[in-house]
């Protein structure tokens, strides 16, 4: 039997790291910063947009459960930039609901209306009011938890 032999592999990445001239994790911070402050109007009109679109949808009561999925999950992945958690957390319910309901094979435009009524509640309220909204989001995950028995109504 030979003796086992030890190679040391040397990445790029950590001669990159080690060279003078980089930036350091603050600066790197400070500018994704300025970089995401600059853009967050066009990301609240692009929320705002899809909260509209959401709504339209439900009164339409004709799109699949995939389209209502996919576009509350764009309002997801932007309101989830600008650390608005309620909004995120009552999108989320959202998701969870269509999700459900395309597995089952099953369309429920009450529920997703009630959903999209809360997502504008809540995008319109001022952040003060948000700690008294808690409650709204659990009637959400409420109506969420009911979709997981299939003959539920």
């Amino acid at each position: 039997m030979s003796d086992p032999e030890f190679f040391k592999v040397k990445y790029k990445l950590t001669d990159q790291i080690s060279r003078e001239g980089g930036m350091t994790m603050a600066l790197a911070n400070e500018r994704a910063g300025r970089e995401m402050k600059a853009l967050e109007g066009k990301s609240r009109e692009a929320v705002a947009a899809t909260i509209d679109a959401l709504e339209a949808m439900a009164k339409a009561r004709t799109a699949p459960m995939d389209a209502v999925y996919d576009l509350a999950t764009q309002v997801l992945d932007i309101a989830g930039l600008y650390d608005q958690r309620l909004l995120c957390e009552a999108t989320y319910a959202l998701c969870e609901l269509t999700d459900r309901l395309r597995s089952q094979n099953r369309v429920d435009w009450k529920a997703i209306s009630v959903h999209v009524d809360a997502l504008k509640l809540i995008w319109a309220a001022p952040p003060r009011a948000h700690a008294g909204m808690k409650s709204l989001v659990e009637g959400l995950w409420a109506i969420v938890e009911h979709m997981k028995d299939p003959d539920a109504a």
